[in-house]
């Protein structure tokens, strides 16, 4: 369990984010860094992009600010996975009253989030959630200082790993419109801010799991350990704690090592005509990530007929972009709705 048994230096811990579409790997990258000891990462829950409208302007941080801070917390989707005791977040908050910033104040509360992994000498905060692929330039405001660990999945593998969760509309085009959408935002940004971003593709780290991670940790200059691969030998303890049988009811896999059984699904899983709505939504977006179609060729009949679902697509981002001005209460309200929302639709398509 992490705990702050005294006031610590916050601006030595940096913040890292771990960016993907979901069911892309961002999971397995979070458990392999919560298993590092210079490292906390925590399950997704994206609070900071929620409360940063209502406290990222506060600068002097009184003891009522403080709790209505963890009040507010409380709200938020999957927070209570997190299982932070009240009494002792709210007394590792009270360390930092006065003159702080929204950033600091934040990185208090991963402190407090309970892992069944040890740590030591922390020198980053990792932050995973599959929304923040959309939302790194806000992130970047936020935390000036922060880095990015983007991870792709080939799109079509991705889609099948989609459709079998049901976490989004089951239908191909829409999920490859999503997986385009987030990949062009991110691309464009590796591309202006090189050294703030760093780029990994699932099948690399399921393939060569040790290269890639040390490529990661000599990025974010903390030395690499192969003992973050026995994170699924902690399988026991995390199934007695409520955020792992949530977690891993999505991530069976995290129960064994790392491996490649989930490396081109797509071929058998998805049929002809799946295949080729995903190929001609991404187009060329799939090569500059480094994945190969099977059909090159342009399909101006299947792009349009394709475009209903592109739109819809489209907007969900500005249904969201909408809520994110919304006073706090509200917002929450209807971002704690939105799974059920998605999983309504999904029902309805397959009807």
């Amino acid at each position: 369990m992490q705990t702050i048994p005294e006031k610590i230096d916050l601006d030595g811990i940096r913040m890292f984010f771990i960016l993907g579409r979901p069911r892309s790997g961002t999971t397995l990258l979070r458990t392999l860094f919560e298993a590092h000891l210079n490292t906390i990462t925590a399950p997704e829950c994206g609070f900071i992009i929620n409360m940063e409208p209502k406290y990222g302007k506060v600068t002097h941080w009184t003891k009522e600010v403080l709790v209505s801070f963890y009040d507010d917390l409380m709200l938020n989707p999957k927070i209570g996975n997190w299982e932070l005791d009240r009494d002792k977040t709210i007394e590792s908050l009270l360390l930092y009253q006065g003159e702080n910033s929204f950033q600091n104040i934040c990185k208090v509360i991963f402190l407090n989030y309970k892992s069944v992994f040890a740590s030591e000498n922390v020198k980053w905060i990792a932050d995973k959630n599959p929304t923040y692929a959309t939302y790194a330039s806000r992130l970047m405001k936020i935390f000036p200082d922060a880095v990015f660990l983007h991870i792709t999945r080939d799109p079509r593998d991705n889609i099948v790993s989609i459709k079998t969760f049901e976490f989004e509309a089951p239908i191909a085009a829409l999920l490859a419109y999503r997986w385009r959408n987030s990949s062009i935002k991110l691309f464009k940004l590796r591309k202006k801010y090189p050294k703030k971003f760093f780029h990994i593709r699932y099948e690399d780290l399921a393939t060569e799991p040790s290269k890639y991670t040390q490529m990661m940790c000599n990025y974010l200059d903390i030395p690499f350990r192969e003992d973050v691969f026995d994170y699924y030998k902690k399988a026991d303890e995390r199934l007695k704690g409520k955020v792992e049988p949530a977690d891993l009811k999505f991530h069976k896999g995290l129960l064994n090592p790392i491996n490649t059984n989930r490396l081109g699904l797509w071929e058998t899983k998805l049929t002809d005509k799946e295949v080729r709505y995903a190929e001609t939504v991404i187009g060329k977006w799939m090569e500059m990530y480094g994945y190969e179609r099977k059909y090159k060729r342009f399909d101006l009949w299947l792009w349009l007929k394709a475009l209903p679902w592109m739109l819809y697509g489209r907007s969900l981002y500005i249904v969201r972009d909408i809520f994110d001005i919304m006073p706090y209460s509200v917002q929450i309200k209807l971002k704690n709705k939105g799974p059920l929302l998605a999983g309504f639709v999904g029902k309805m398509v397959k009807k």
